[in-house]
């Protein structure tokens, strides 16, 4: 018998991937997601893998978060590993973008990962093992126009790891960055969401125009996310797991690009990448 592993935001994408990988390799996976009644994609490919999961309700960003996954780990079992996958993007300059937008973000992509992480730690480090999985991007590690946003959370996501992985290293516990590129996830097409402010003929409509074209272009180029799913199950049975994995083609060459070009030739790029007009 498998470890038991947690994962958040299992109905679509890299979260569906990784919980039927973990599945079908023998671990007792129970997916989280906030809706269960979006659980149907997720089940219909465990089927077809042969394997069986649970799927629980848990909305990482509501203030029950906590006692909801202790309740879950109360049923199930203390887990072995989490897997911190929940998370949204919204598009679009930060100007453009409303409160709403911007508290979203990081109630989902950083409070919320916070809440599920120290809801597990105390049954890992009384155990003396466990992994935690934090799903971050290479916006954590470059910074790149209309997801501003976005990539300060992921940015947010990746100190936060880096510090939490010294202070929890002692009780055996490790923490992994998984930094994935552009796959072909929901978040691009079906879940999809821009900034309530976004206007058609502002001073950013031009530069949107460009980004939204080349984000979609990209993403139906992309490939599905098994590999980012089978680099967190390499990560989940590891003895000695790395702390950094960047997943992506496009990921590797845009950080390798940012640390050895000078800055003002990268933001000469960006620029004509995206063709954004020089301010007046």
């Amino acid at each position: 018998m498998g470890h038991l592993i947690l994962i958040t935001g299992s109905s679509s994408g890299i979260g569906l991937a990784t919980a039927v990988a973990c599945a079908a390799a023998g671990h007792r996976v129970v997916a989280t997601m906030r809706r269960p009644d979006k659980a149907g994609a997720l089940l219909a490919a465990a089927a077809a893998a042969g394997a069986s999961l649970e799927v629980e309700q848990l909305d990482v960003a509501a203030a029950s978060a906590p006692d909801r996954v202790r309740e879950i780990l109360q049923k199930h079992g203390p887990a072995y590993a989490l897997v911190n996958n929940a998370g949204i993007a919204v598009g679009g300059a930060f100007e453009e973008q409303a409160d709403d937008d911007v508290r979203a973000q990081f109630e989902t992509n950083v409070f919320g990962l916070m809440a599920v992480t120290r809801a597990v730690l105390p049954a890992m480090r009384g155990a003396g093992r466990g992994r935690i999985v934090n799903v971050s991007s290479v916006s954590g590690l470059v910074g790149l126009p209309g997801v501003s946003v976005y990539a300060a959370t992921k940015h947010a996501v990746e100190g936060f790891s880096e510090a939490l992985r010294w202070e929890v290293a002692p009780f055996g516990v490790h923490v992994c960055l998984v930094e994935p590129g552009t796959f072909k996830t929901e978040i691009f097409f079906e879940n999809q969401r821009r900034g309530a402010h976004i206007s058609p003929d502002g001073p950013y409509a031009a530069m949107t125009r460009t980004l939204e074209q080349l984000v979609l272009q990209d993403a139906a180029k992309a490939p599905p996310p098994a590999p980012v799913a089978a680099a967190i199950l390499r990560l989940i049975d590891a003895p000695s797991p790395p702390f950094r994995t960047l997943i992506g083609r496009d990921a590797r060459a845009l950080v390798a690009l940012r640390r050895v070009i000078p800055d003002r030739l990268f933001a000469t790029g960006i620029r004509r990448l995206v063709s954004v007009p020089r301010s007046r």
